[in-house]
């Protein structure tokens, strides 16, 4: 019998570090798409706390426990992403869709994160902005990502089919950024 085992959608070798960023590979064991049924989002909040322990975060927001983190991904989405997939009580007032497969994960990291993404993205995600916790869907360069904002930087997701551009396009804008700040001393 044949044994698959999981590989990175990332064809370049991770960690990469480049001045005050580094990049990492963060894939989640799962991720999944959340989607309240019609006037149902009381009712879904009520479940989320009582099988995981969180609560449904506002636009924009994103709320955590030990095992898992619950985005803003748009208009009635959030993303469950973590350890365990979402408990099967939640199907009762919501939609649920596995994403685990179509979707990756980077973190991106130091003192020149934010710098390095405002070459990539039209939001302004300076800390005074973009607080920890905070989420937006947007674009990174030409593709969509969702942004997390975490205490030592960014979380990025993209879809898995766009792994390769988001990586070619993150370490040269981390390139950039570094040789910037060499020249200016």
């Amino acid at each position: 019998m044949v044994e698959l085992s999981p590989q990175s959608p990332f064809r370049d070798p991770l960690p990469f570090k480049q001045g005050r960023a580094s990049l990492t590979e963060n894939q989640p064991e799962y991720i999944s798409a959340i989607m309240p049924h019609q006037g149902q989002e009381t009712a879904l909040s009520a479940v989320l706390k009582k099988v995981h322990d969180l609560s449904l975060p506002p636009a924009g927001q994103s709320s955590a426990n030990k095992h898992l983190r619950l985005l803003w991904a748009g208009r009635g989405t959030y993303f469950l992403v973590g350890e365990k997939p979402p408990d099967r009580a939640l199907a009762r007032v919501a939609s649920l869709v596995d994403q685990s497969d179509g979707w990756c994960s980077l973190s991106l990291d130091g003192e020149d994160a934010a710098e390095v993404l405002a070459r990539l993205s039209p939001l302004d995600l300076r800390l005074k902005v973009f607080k920890p916790g905070n989420t937006a869907r947007s674009e990174l360069q030409h593709m969509m990502a969702l942004y997390l904002r975490t205490r030592s930087g960014f979380e990025i997701m993209v879809m898995r089919s766009f792994a390769h551009s988001a990586l070619h396009h993150l370490k040269e804008a981390m390139t950039s950024v570094a040789a910037q700040n060499r020249i200016a001393g």
